[in-house]
C-alpha cells in the first residue's frame, strides 16, 4: 500500500479515540496533516485541554517505535482488502470534501471507481412493503445505468436500492460502523457487494455503532448523491434523516407516493407535500437530469376480465385482504386466489402475508 506522507499522517491521525471535532482541531493548529506528526510534541497542550493527556501519550510512543504502530495499522487493512481513502487521497469525493465534519478518512472494499461516477442516493426504512420494495429494486436498476446508487446496508429499502444497483455492478454502501464491527449475519451480502460495487464505512475499522452514527451516515449518503429517492418512510423513519440532509444541501428530493392512511409511507408523502417530486417510475428521476429514460422492452401482460376487474378494485387503497377482495370484485374466494396468483406472476400484484396484497 503506497501512502503518501500526508495520507499516512490521516490515516495515523484517524486512528485514535479522539472526536472529529478534535482531530480537526489539530490539523488546524499544525497547518496540515503531515506538518501535524512533524511537530506533534507541540500539541501536548491542546490535548490536554481537551482532557486527553492519555491520548497524546499513547501517539507520542507510536511515532517513536520505529514505525512498528503504523506498520501494524497498514498490515491490517491489507489483511482485509481495506483500502484508506484519506482526504489527501486522489480518490476521496468531492461532494463530501464541501461538509464542515467531512470524515479524514474513508475505508474502502470494493471498486474505488464508483466514487468517480455520478451518484444517486436511494434509501428507506426497514419496514418497507413488498410493493415499495419491487418499485424501488426496479427503479434502481433502471438508473444505475446511469448513476452509482448509494444507500445504507438496513433490511427494507436500503436493500430494494442494493439488489437494484448490483445488477448493473454500480452501488455503493455506506455502513454505520467500522468494518470489524458488522453483523455476521449479513457477511456474504456484505462480501457480494464488495465483489461486484463498493463498501463504504467514515469509521475506523474497530469502532461500533453508536447512537450518533446512523444520521452521520445519512449526512454522507445524502452528500454523495446528486438527489435522493426515499423508497418507504413512516413518521419517525430514518430515512427522512437523509432527505433533511438532502433538502438543506439543495439536492432535488423523489418519494415514492402511498395511499392515505398507510403508516409505511406517511413520510413519503409529507414529503411529497413539502416540495420532493412524486416519483412512480425511473423516468421520473432520470427526466430531472436531462436523462432519457430506456424503453420497457417488457410487453404490458394481457389480462382477463376478471383481472382486470381485481386489479382495478386493488389499486382502490394501499392492501386488502382475500375475503374483502371477494366481497367487492363479487369472485368466489377459490377463484380469486388463482386470479391472484396469475397477477403476482406478470409482477402487478404482491402478497403481503395472512392472505393480503396490494397493487404494484
Amino acid at each position: 500500500m503506497k501512502l503518501t506522507p500526508e495520507e499516512k499522517a490521516y490515516l495515523w491521525l484517524n486512528s485514535f479515540p479522539l472526536d472529529l471535532k478534535e482531530k480537526q482541531k489539530l490539523l488546524l493548529s499544525a497547518g496540515n496533516s503531515a506538518d501535524l506528526v512533524r511537530k506533534f510534541s507541540e500539541f501536548r497542550r491542546l490535548l490536554i485541554d481537551f482532557q486527553k493527556e492519555s491520548v497524546y501519550n499513547t501517539m507520542r510512543e507510536t511515532l517513536t517505535d520505529g514505525g512498528a504502530y503504523f506498520r501494524s495499522l497498514v498490515e491490517e487493512l491489507e489483511k482485509r482488502g481495506i483500502i484508506p481513502v484519506t482526504l489527501a487521497s486522489p480518490e476521496y469525493p468531492e461532494e463530501l470534501k464541501t461538509l464542515r465534519d467531512a470524515p479524514l478518512v474513508l475505508y474502502a472494499k470494493g471498486e474505488l471507481g464508483l466514487l468517480r461516477e455520478r451518484k444517486f442516493t436511494v434509501v428507506g426504512s426497514r419496514r418497507t412493503p413488498p410493493a415499495a420494495i419491487k418499485t424501488g429494486t426496479d427503479i434502481s436498476k433502471a438508473i444505475s445505468k446511469s448513476f452509482a446508487i448509494v444507500t445504507g446496508f438496513a433490511d427494507g429499502g436500503d436493500g430494494a436500492a442494493i439488489e437494484g444497483g448490483m445488477q448493473a455492478g454500480k452501488v455503493i454502501c455506506v455502513l454505520a460502523s467500522g468494518f470489524s464491527a458488522l453483523p455476521q449475519g449479513k457477511l456474504p451480502l456484505l462480501n457480494e457487494v464488495a465483489q461486484k460495487g463498493l463498501l463504504l464505512s467514515p469509521y475506523p475499522m474497530k469502532t461500533g455503532t453508536r447512537a450518533f452514527s446512523y444520521e452521520y451516515r445519512n449526512k454522507i449518503l445524502a452528500a454523495l448523491g446528486e438527489g435522493t429517492l426515499v423508497i418507504s418512510a413512516g413518521e419517525k423513519s430514518g430515512a427522512l434523516i437523509t432527505a433533511k440532509y438532502a433538502k438543506k444541501a439543495g439536492k432535488p428530493l423523489f418519494a415514492l407516493p402511498y395511499s392515505l392512511g398507510n403508516a409505511l409511507g406517511e413520510g413519503c408523502n409529507a414529503l411529497i407535500q413539502g416540495g420532493a417530486y412524486l416519483t412512480q417510475t425511473a423516468g421520473d428521476i432520470l427526466s430531472r437530469f436531462g436523462l432519457e429514460t430506456e424503453r420497457n422492452e417488457q410487453p404490458i401482460p394481457p389480462l382477463s376480465e376478471e383481472e382486470e376487474r381485481a386489479l382495478n378494485v386493488l389499486r382502490e387503497r394501499s392492501e386488502w385482504h382475500i375475503s374483502e377482495l371477494s366481497e367487492k370484485t363479487q369472485i368466489p374466494v377459490f377463484k380469486l386466489t388463482a386470479i391472484l396468483s396469475s397477477l403476482e406472476v406478470k409482477g402487478l400484484v404482491a402478497k403481503i402475508g395472512g392472505n393480503r396484497y396490494e397493487p404494484v
